[in-house]
């Protein structure tokens, strides 16, 4: 059974060594000849220049006058050169682990004990204000007397109020409006009447005749839907 190659992105030498073959042809066409080059189908056996790069995976030809590049590009070089220096640092944390820092607390306060006790009496003073926040007198009868008052209302959150609804308002709850006593009178009305003529100026004069046009015609268009 062979090993599934794990592909990368393609280096620059990838790319020009998979354009001549593709050079030509649309996304389509290109499709299946990509994929027979990527099995290394369309290679020629009598080139030893021909070979996969150490990091993209993908087939390239080593122009350099030795043949002894092992990447495509200057890319991939990187890349594998990254790759190496994470396995040696993962080589090293696991042959050679750092100790771990001990906190303050598992320094100073020992907890093994039946009866555990602090080493330090600052540290201990420092660390127990985290737990237990000295408080006034009067903050702490505050705190007391909210607790007191959620208990006895239910707890903080308001219950929740379901409204019977299935279509029929009768059964909705009465809505009450109280409106200011005034002793004001009404003002008086005003009546303002424009002439047809001077309505069709008006819009004359703000939109283009085009623009008219087209509001007419929606407007027709919905008076027939609505009969």
């Amino acid at each position: 059974m062979t090993a599934k190659t794990t592909y990368k992105n393609p280096g620059d030498g990838a790319i020009e060594y998979a354009s001549q073959f593709v050079e030509s042809l649309s996304i389509e066409e290109a499709m299946p000849v990509i994929k027979s080059l990527m099995k290394g189908e369309l290679n020629d056996t009598s080139d030893k220049r021909i070979k996969r790069c150490s990091y993209c995976n993908y087939y390239w030809r080593d122009d350099s006058l030795r043949n002894t590049k092992k990447t495509c590009c200057d890319d991939c070089k990187k890349g594998i050169k990254t790759l190496q220096r994470r396995e040696q640092r993962e080589r090293e944390a696991l042959l050679n682990p750092k100790p771990k820092k001990k906190t303050k607390r598992e320094t100073n306060y020992v907890y093994w004990l039946e009866y555990p006790y602090w080493i330090n009496e600052y540290e201990m003073l420092k660390q127990s204000w985290k737990y237990e926040s000295p408080q006034s007198s009067t903050k702490v009868n505050q705190i007391f007397a909210a607790k007191e008052r959620a208990e006895r209302i239910g707890g903080k959150q308001k219950s929740k109020r379901v409204v019977p609804y299935n279509g029929d308002e009768a059964e909705q709850p009465k809505t009450f409006v109280n409106f200011v006593k005034s002793n004001k009178k009404p003002g008086e009305v005003t009546v303002s009447h424009i002439e047809k003529e001077q309505i069709d100026t008006y819009f004359l004069n703000r939109y283009s005749e085009r623009h008219l046009k087209l509001e007419r015609r929606r407007a027709v268009l919905s008076g027939d839907k609505k009969v």
